[in-house]
């Protein structure tokens, strides 16, 4: 019974006296375990402790983000770039939270302040480059996709959205050669796969485009069995 009462004191004690900081790392924790109530009580212990954390504001709007709770995780991710404006994954998700809610002009401002935060990384040019995209500003959003390649060789998303502005563009060749490379990397990437059989077809070659297709189709990718039974039989 000493022994109980002794455990729960010094639990006790650790929770008043824990910093800000420890209760943003058990949050994270927490999530990963899965546990997103128990994360949430974390960090809102941890701004208790410390109202001034970005840190803990940002994992806040990760959380509402997963939740799709767009309003909300918004308003933390505001709130961090407020306590800390070159926190480079808060201005990041600021950006995608209004890609999200289809604003985006706005998601354009926040994502490129990630990139004068952290130039080396290659998340805020794949960002940029499909916001460029959904603007319809084709050669910047193909710079930027090239620019992630060269800073992570194996993002199969920044070869495919490259890609995708080529076929748009009619350029079936460049399109063809990133959409392979992209199912290259990445083997169960069904949609590279089916990308790459409708170049293929744009292209004149049927046979490859069949390939591609029954790829597809394998991996279960919608639209590829239609196309393999229109196209292969």
């Amino acid at each position: 019974m000493k022994k109980s009462i002794l455990f729960l004191c010094l639990l006790f004690t650790w929770a008043c006296s824990t910093s800000g900081e420890s209760w943003l790392d058990e949050a994270k924790v927490r999530l990963q375990k899965g546990e997103t109530v128990s994360a949430k009580e974390a960090l809102l212990k941890a701004i208790e402790k410390n109202p001034g954390l970005a840190e803990a504001y940002n994992l806040q709007g990760v959380i509402l983000f997963q939740e799709k709770n767009y309003p909300e995780a918004e308003a933390a991710y505001r709130k961090a770039i407020e306590l800390k404006p070159s926190l480079y994954t808060a201005q990041l998700n600021l950006g995608a939270v209004l890609m999200e809610q289809g604003v985006w002009d706005k998601a354009l401002a926040p994502t490129e302040k990630a990139i004068v935060a952290q130039p080396d990384s290659s998340a805020g040019y794949l960002q940029r480059g499909i916001i460029q995209a959904a603007l319809a500003q084709p050669e910047k959003a193909k710079n930027d996709f090239s620019e992630a390649i060269k800073r992570a060789p194996k993002d199969i998303n920044a070869y495919y959205n490259r890609g995708n502005i080529l076929f748009q563009e009619e350029d079936y060749a460049g399109a063809m050669a990133d959409f392979a490379k992209a199912a290259e990397i990445n083997p169960q990437f069904g949609k590279a796969y089916y990308a790459l059989g409708l170049s293929y077809i744009k292209s004149k070659q049927n046979d490859k485009a069949c390939l591609a297709f029954q790829q597809a189709q394998k991996l279960n990718y919608p639209g590829a069995a239609e196309a393999v039974k229109n196209l292969c039989n």
